[in-house]
């Protein structure tokens, strides 16, 4: 910057303190101009350039701390041509003030609601106020965006992920309210982060949490360098246990699943057969339950083989990651020991999946109401589609009543863990990455690798030590 030798104060008597603490000057100048230079280029990150922000076309200069006295704010002054000096204030010479660690322009959220934070596009729509009652359309509409598009734009996601977003929202606010807090910080969201770390929330709740938060300030949280900080903090302090042993028995389960009582199929139960059913299913497709809720027995998406089922999803049906890959996989269920030979083949003959799901379609088209392949049985809603909440509740049913009719104490159990047992089973078998990947729908076999493969061969390894507990016997 660079200034006259004359004092500042001394020429100048125009000049007070506005409400926002800067100087603003109006009206030609008496001496020679203050030159500011024209700011270079873009701001780092991802903050607005200065022809993206609305600036006020006015002249700021840090307030002295001698002036202790306030003049009246005068009206920005207009654009003059001066002969003998340069031009000054046609631009902006300071930007407005930015939400901290965000890049988003603003005075206050009180005052006129964060801008876009993190955006270099100014909304047309006129500001909103961030609370906890905004809602991501209102944001995108005071971006200027038409109601066609925004319904585009909000439909990348499940609504209950939007519906889980908009929660998190209303509980930051919620917080911000009652510490006090007026403006969405980065200070702030970090200590509503903390809280949960003391409350003892995982990190992956804790992302959740970030991504939220992220959709209403329409800035990714996760690329700041201070919350990456943080994750990357607790993330070393609180490592993700990833279970290498199995915590239940497929094997105990099967072996129940061929004798009484779920066997013979024509004299079961509609709930025993629905158990069956859908615990086969779900142990031989490696499916997530979501799909499972998402099989139809219409076609084209039923088709029976004379020696296996095909499955396909509804293609209304948005999976966890929404790529092609994994939208064209289908489920083939395959037949097993569909002609046996003695009696220790016939028993196998029990866990035919395809003999199973026949029998279940045959049975629950009687009270059917919906194309869905799973139906409850029982209840004022009978014949509707199960939930995923119920479809997992029953494949974690059907475990357990294996286990009682076992006399065997029920374990720890996740209707999820059925793709890790069953993939892990498949690998040990002899299936090829290729294979797993495809019926599981993991596009890269590290992710079996890295969280689901299960060490299947370690009650062998308790061998070892028993021998050597055995030295306790003299030879």
């Amino acid at each position: 910057m660079v200034t006259s030798s004359r004092s500042l104060f001394g020429d100048h008597q125009q000049m007070g303190l506005s409400r926002s603490g800067s100087v603003r000057k109006s009206g030609q100048p008496q001496d020679r101009g203050v030159l500011f230079s024209k700011p270079r280029g873009s701001i780092t990150g991802d903050r607005c350039p200065g022809e993206s922000v609305p600036l006020q076309p006015l002249l700021r200069i840090s307030a002295n701390q001698t002036h202790s006295g306030s003049a009246p704010e005068v009206s920005p002054r207009r654009n003059r041509s001066y002969s003998d000096r340069p031009l000054l204030a046609q631009e902006a010479m300071v930007f407005p003030a930015t939400v901290s660690g965000l890049g988003a322009s603003t005075e206050t959220s009180e005052q006129r609601g964060l801008a876009v934070a993190g955006s270099s596009v100014t909304p047309t729509g006129g500001f909103i106020k961030l609370d906890s009652l905004v809602s991501e359309e209102k944001i995108l509409k005071a971006q200027g965006f038409s109601d066609k598009v925004i319904r585009t734009l909000v439909n990348c996601r499940k609504p209950v992920t939007r519906a889980i977003y908009s929660k998190v929202w209303k509980k930051f606010n919620s917080w911000l309210s009652e510490n006090q807090r007026s403006t969405h910080d980065v200070p702030s969201i970090l200590e509503f982060f903390q809280e949960g770390v003391d409350k003892g929330l995982s990190v992956s709740t804790l992302k959740v949490q970030a991504a939220a938060i992220s959709v209403f300030l329409q800035f990714s949280l996760l690329e700041h360098p201070m919350v990456a900080r943080f994750f990357k903090s607790i993330s070393r302090a609180r490592p993700v246990v990833v279970r290498s042993c199995p915590t239940w028995d497929l094997s105990l389960v099967l072996q129940t699943l061929v004798e009484f009582p779920f066997e013979p199929l024509e004299d079961i139960s509609v709930k025993l057969l629905t158990l069956k059913t859908i615990f086969l299913v779900a142990i031989t497709s490696a499916r997530r339950v979501s799909e499972l809720q998402a099989l139809s027995v219409r076609e084209p998406f039923l088709t029976i083989f004379e020696d296996r089922v095909v499955l396909k999803t509804d293609p209304g049906f948005l999976p966890k990651v929404a790529s092609t890959f994994h939208r064209s996989q289908d489920i083939v269920l395959p037949s097993f020991c569909s002609s046996p030979q003695g009696d220790r083949e016939k028993k196998f003959s029990f866990l035919d999946v395809r003999r199973t799901l026949l029998a279940y379609l045959e049975v629950t088209k009687v009270f059917r109401k919906t194309d869905a392949l799973f139906v409850l049985f029982s209840g004022t809603h009978k014949g509707k589609g199960a939930s995923k909440a119920t479809l997992a509740r029953w494949i974690k049913q059907a475990i357990s009543e294996s286990y009682k009719i076992r006399e065997v104490p029920t374990p720890f159990v996740t209707a999820h863990s059925t793709r890790a047992l069953a993939a892990s089973w498949a690998e040990r078998a002899g299936a090829s990455p290729e294979q797993i990947c495809k019926a599981a729908t993991w596009s890269s076999y590290s992710t079996f690798i890295k969280h689901y493969r299960l060490d299947l061969l370690s009650a062998q390894e308790q061998a070892f030590g028993r021998k050597v507990l055995q030295a306790v016997v003299p030879p």
